[in-house]
C-alpha cells in the first residue's frame, strides 16, 4: 500500500515543489496536524470518531501503527494527503506567496522544513482539548484510560521541539475546527501559541498570513469574517479520504450546531469533479462528498430536495476512474420521506460504492442527525430539521426515512443528542420511545452528551454531564449500544456479555454508582429491553 501511494504521487506530480533537503535554512510557511488528523484511520471515516476515545486503554505507539497509520510522505518529505482544511488553506498561500513557500507535513518531518527562514507554523485542529460531542461523551462514560486520543495527539505535536517557543522564530498559529477549545481551555499560553485563528479561513486567513510574512503583530484571538463563494479555492493537492466539499453551511437553524451559522453554498459540479479527479489521480480509492446534508445540494426553496442535480453529483462522482468507495458525509432525514424516488435512483451507485457490509451484503451509510424524539425539544431547538416536512410529524418522519434507506441498502450512523437545554424526563421518554420504534432496524447509533461549542447559538448553555445523567439516560445509552450489538456485531454478544458482568462489580459500580445496574444488564443483553425484544423476536 505504502509503495502504491508514493508510486502515485509521482505521477501525478502536484506535490508541494520544496526541494529534497535542499532547503537547511527551513521553508516560509509550514503546515501541520497532529498524528491522529493525519490520518484516514485505514479508509474508514466513521472509525475516525474514536478519536474522542480515552487514549491510554492502548498504548499510543500502537494505536498509530495500528488503528490511525499517519498518511505516507511524498519523496521530498511533504505529505501526500493531508487534512482537506489544511488544503484549503494551502492553496490560498500557495496563490499568493508560491509553491516554494508552502509546504504541508506531518509531525514527523517538521524538522525537515522548519529552519532560520520558517515565518509561521500553521496547526489545524478539530478537538484539541478533548471537549467535543463525541471525546466529552465517550472519555466520561468508558471512564478507562485518561484524555482523549484527539488531545493526547495535540498535546504530543506542541510539544514537539520545533513547536516550543524558545527553539523558533516563527510564530505559531492554530486554527481550524477546533480551535476555539484553546480559547475556552485558556491553554493559548501555556503551548505557547501566538494566535488562535476562529471561523472559517477563506477570506481572513490570507491576510493573518500577509500581516506574519511582513512581521507583523496579530491580534491573539482572531475571529474570522465568512468568505464569498468565489474566495473559496480549489485544493492543489490531495485530502485525507479524498474529501470533496459539495455544500458549506446549511441555513437550517438547528441552535447546538456550527454550520448553521455559516453562509450557505451548493459548489459548481465541474470544480467538485476536478477536487474529486485529483483525489483520485493521487491514489485515493475513496472520496467523501464533504456536506452538512446531501439533500442540500442545490435545493430548491423550504430546503425541498432538487432530486436531478443530486442524481448528476452522485453519477458523475462515481464514474470517475479509481473511485472505488464514495462516501456521503451527511444527510438529513426528511428528504427520504419526501421523494423516494430520489433515494431509489441515488442508491445504487452509493451501494456499489459502498465501504461497509451489514448481515453479509454490501451497504451504503451515511451520518445523520436524529437528536431526538421529541417534538416539543425539535420545534424549541432544531424546528428547521424537519423541512421540508412538519415537525410536529418528526417521529414518524425518522422512522419512514429509516425504513426507506434500508429498502434500498443505506443503513444509516445516526445521533442523538442527550441533555439538550430543558429536557425532561418526558422528552427523554419521548427519544427512547422512537429507539423502540427502530429497534430491529440497520442504523448505527452514537448518543452523545449535549455539546455548547463556540460557534453556535447555544454556546451560553449548560452542557450535559455524568453529573446530570439520569436512570433513564443511563438507560437510554444501553439500549442504544445494545442495538449496535445486535445489528452490527452479534458475535462478540458473548464477549460483552462476560465483560459487563464482570466490569460492573469491579469497576463501573464504584466509578458510576448503582443506578447504572440496569443498564449494564441492557448493555450485556442480561435484561431490561434487550431481553425483551429478543423474546419478541
Amino acid at each position: 500500500m505504502f509503495t502504491r501511494f508514493i508510486s502515485a504521487a509521482r505521477s501525478v506530480g502536484r506535490g508541494n515543489r520544496v526541494a529534497d533537503n535542499n532547503r537547511p535554512r527551513g521553508v516560509p510557511i509550514v503546515l501541520t496536524a497532529s498524528a491522529i488528523e493525519m490520518s484516514d484511520f485505514k479508509l474508514n471515516p466513521f472509525i475516525a470518531f474514536t478519536g474522542g476515545f480515552p487514549s491510554k486503554i492502548v498504548p499510543i505507539r500502537l494505536l498509530r501503527k495500528s488503528w490511525y497509520p499517519i498518511t505516507p510522505d511524498n519523496g521530498d518529505g511533504s505529505a501526500h494527503f493531508a487534512p482537506y482544511g489544511l488544503r484549503k488553506i494551502e492553496a490560498l498561500l500557495m496563490k499568493e506567496f508560491g509553491e516554494e513557500s508552502v509546504v504541508t507535513c506531518t509531525p514527523d518531518n517538521i524538522r525537515k522544513f522548519v529552519g532560520p527562514d520558517t515565518k509561521v507554523i500553521g496547526v489545524s485542529t478539530m478537538d484539541p482539548l478533548g471537549i467535543g460531542f463525541v471525546s466529552r461523551t465517550y472519555t466520561s462514560l468508558v471512564a478507562i484510560g485518561g484524555e482523549p486520543m484527539a488531545a493526547a495527539e495535540f498535546k504530543c505535536l506542541m510539544k514537539h521541539p520545533m513547536l516550543k517557543k524558545k527553539n523558533r522564530k516563527a510564530k505559531l498559529i492554530v486554527g481550524g475546527s477546533g480551535a476555539w477549545q484553546i480559547e475556552r481551555g485558556g491553554m493559548q499560553d501555556e503551548y505557547k501559541i501566538d494566535a488562535i485563528v476562529i471561523g472559517e479561513s477563506d477570506r481572513t486567513g490570507l491576510e493573518i498570513f500577509r500581516k506574519v510574512m511582513k512581521g507583523e503583530p496579530l491580534p491573539r484571538v482572531i475571529h474570522t469574517e465568512k468568505p464569498a463563494c468565489e474566495e473559496i479555492p480549489t485544493i492543489k493537492n490531495p485530502a485525507l479520504f479524498g474529501v470533496t466539499e459539495i455544500t458549506r453551511g446549511c441555513g437550517k437553524g438547528c441552535q447546538f450546531c456550527s454550520p448553521t451559522m455559516r453562509t450557505f453554498y451548493s459548489f459548481p459540479l465541474e470544480k467538485i469533479k476536478r477536487e474529486a479527479e485529483l483525489n483520485a489521480r493521487a491514489g485515493s480509492r475513496m472520496v467523501v462528498l464533504q456536506t452538512d446534508d446531501l439533500f442540500l445540494y442545490k435545493h430548491r426553496e423550504r430546503f425541498v430536495p432538487n432530486r436531478e442535480a443530486i442524481g448528476e453529483l452522485v453519477n458523475t462522482i462515481g464514474k470517475i476512474e479509481g473511485v472505488e468507495y464514495l462516501q456521503p458525509a451527511h444527510a438529513s432525514l426528511p428528504p427520504a420521506v419526501y421523494d423516494p424516488k430520489m433515494i431509489e435512483e441515488i442508491a445504487p451507485v452509493l451501494v456499489d460504492k459502498g465501504r461497509w457490509e451489514c448481515h453479509g451484503r454490501k451497504v451504503a451509510s451515511v451520518e445523520v442527525g436524529i437528536e431526538t424524539g421529541s417534538v416539543r425539544l425539535l420545534e424549541k431547538h432544531m424546528r428547521g430539521k424537519a423541512l421540508p416536512l412538519e415537525p410536529k410529524d418528526w417521529p414518524e418522519i425518522v422512522t419512514q426515512a429509516v425504513g426507506i434507506l434500508n429498502d434500498n441498502d443505506i443503513c444509516p450512523l445516526a445521533t442523538l443528542v442527550v441533555g439538550l437545554p430543558g429536557e425532561t424526563e418526558e422528552d427523554t421518554l419521548a427519544t427512547m420511545e422512537l429507539v423502540d420504534d427502530l429497534w430491529g432496524t440497520e442504523l448505527f447509533y452514537v448518543p452523545l452528551f449535549f455539546t455548547s461549542e463556540e460557534e453556535c447559538l447555544l454556546s451560553s448553555a449548560r452542557q450535559a454531564d455524568l453529573r446530570h445523567l439520569t436512570d433513564l439516560h443511563w438507560e437510554f445509552f444501553a439500549t442504544c449500544w445494545r442495538h449496535n450489538i445486535n445489528i452490527w456485531s452479534p458475535d462478540i454478544d458473548g464477549k460483552i456479555m462476560v465483560a459487563s458482568a464482570v466490569l460492573y462489580p469491579l469497576y463501573y459500580r464504584w466509578k458510576h454508582g448503582a443506578k447504572i445496574g440496569k443498564a449494564m444488564k441492557i448493555f450485556g443483553g442480561l435484561g431490561g429491553r434487550a431481553r425483551q425484544r429478543k423474546a419478541a423476536g
